[in-house]
């Protein structure tokens, strides 16, 4: 009999990144023989299509709304019984209504997809029915409350995307046995190019001898883009024609920091040179148009998942000495790491493969090379498949 599971992304920012991509290809690629995918969201995205073009029910679940009191005066008295109030209906309520699906749909087990810092309603909701639950972790943390920390124990498993990410919990004493670490994969057969290289110059107004660069991922301040754009005006004296691509979405919450990126590049006089891109769902045909992708983020990043999208396209790569890029970049091989927040370090390293051709083709090549040897989708669904076997108590050979 097909075990029931239900996948949970925790998101509810209103930005697309890479923990949807990654649940994606893990349920595109799941034994659909052995196990049932049910697949839940907190905020309509347009990737549940994709995933209802699979045949996998997909279901977006509503959000609680927090009570505000109005008023500074209410604010400040009733800031206790808003607390209580909210945890209440954000907690406690949300968890009841798990537990009644749980049961209704007789779900054998939850992989929540984001954290032990999240989705504590169904944890909650999990232990109230009985039904495993495990998490992907997928973030490098600066604490973990008490919340998480007591559910966090408590789940069945907490797979961690990198060992950078497994390093920084056991540092914040949150080194529990039923962690264990599964680097990312990613799955080739999903991406297809909608707008080649030539297209993206047309769309853009890029000229056909400019060298571009650029990162991919949303414009969050952790992540760095102040520092490409700091780069950018040490490399445009040398590379007058250069284009750096700044490819991703910008939520309300980044908006203030976003707003100092473009009031920066005025400031610089790159209004020229920076491209804000937005949203793209095909940010990756963005890489197949860049002659160095980077990787800025400035606190670490937990993988980095478009380090391997830009190895799938041969493309070399400077990124940053911290995080998951460290153990996927092999320095000197297949990219160059540079120390994070140092925009000179950074112009030095683009400039270097900017001026050597055959150097970058070499360290493509090999990047390339080591995403089908470490990162396939395969060699990770096998390891994921064994911690749901593991889980549900299945045999090797069931």
């Amino acid at each position: 009999m097909k075990k029931r599971i239900l996948y949970i992304e925790g998101n509810t920012d209103g930005t697309v990144g890479g923990s949807y991509y990654l649940l994606f290809d893990l349920v595109s690629r799941l034994d659909r023989e052995k196990f049932e995918p049910i697949v839940g969201f907190h905020r309509d995205n347009f990737l549940i299509e994709r995933f209802r073009a699979l045949g996998v029910e997909t279901i977006v679940f509503s959000n609680p709304v927090p009570w505000v009191p109005k008023g500074f005066l209410f604010r400040t008295v009733l800031s206790p019984l808003k607390k209580l109030v909210n945890l209440y209906r954000g907690f406690f309520v949300p968890a009841r209504e798990y537990a009644r699906f749980l049961r209704d749909r007789k779900i054998d087990l939850i992989n929540l997809n984001n954290s032990i810092t999240r989705n504590h309603a169904w944890m909650l909701a999990a232990r109230r029915t009985g039904t495993r639950c495990m998490t992907h972790e997928m973030g490098i943390r600066l604490h973990f409350s008490k919340m998480a920390r007591f559910f966090g124990k408590r789940l069945e498993k907490i797979v961690c995307l990198s060992h950078a990410i497994h390093d920084n919990m056991k540092r914040l004493g949150v080194d529990y046995p039923n962690t264990v670490v599964i680097h990312c994969g990613i799955d080739l057969e999903r991406y297809h190019v909608t707008e080649t290289p030539a297209q993206l110059r047309a769309k853009h107004h890029i000229p056909a001898d400019s060298e571009v660069v650029g990162v991919v991922g949303n414009i969050r301040e952790w992540k760095g883009q102040v520092v490409m754009v700091r780069a950018a005006a040490l490399l445009k004296p040398k590379f007058p024609r250069l284009r750096v691509l700044l490819v991703g979405d910008c939520g309300a919450a980044d908006k203030p920091y976003g707003d100092m990126l473009a009031n920066l590049c005025r400031e610089l006089g790159l209004e020229d040179t920076v491209i804000f891109t937005g949203f793209q769902k095909n940010a990756i045909d963005y890489m197949g148009l860049m002659d160095v992708v980077a990787h800025t983020s400035v606190h670490p990043e937990p993988f980095g998942i478009v380090t391997l999208e830009a190895m799938s396209l041969s493309k070399p790569l400077v990124s940053t000495t911290h995080g998951g890029p460290a153990e996927v970049v092999v320095n000197g091989q297949t990219g160059l790491l540079v120390e994070a927040g140092k925009p000179e370090l950074l112009a030095a390293a683009i400039a270097s493969l900017l001026e050597d051709q055959s150097r970058a083709t070499e360290f493509g090549r090999k990047g390339f090379e080591r995403l089908n040897q470490h990162f396939g989708i395969r060699k990770n669904i096998d390891a994921t498949m064994a911690v749901y076997r593991s889980v549900l108590g299945l045999s090797e050979a069931a």
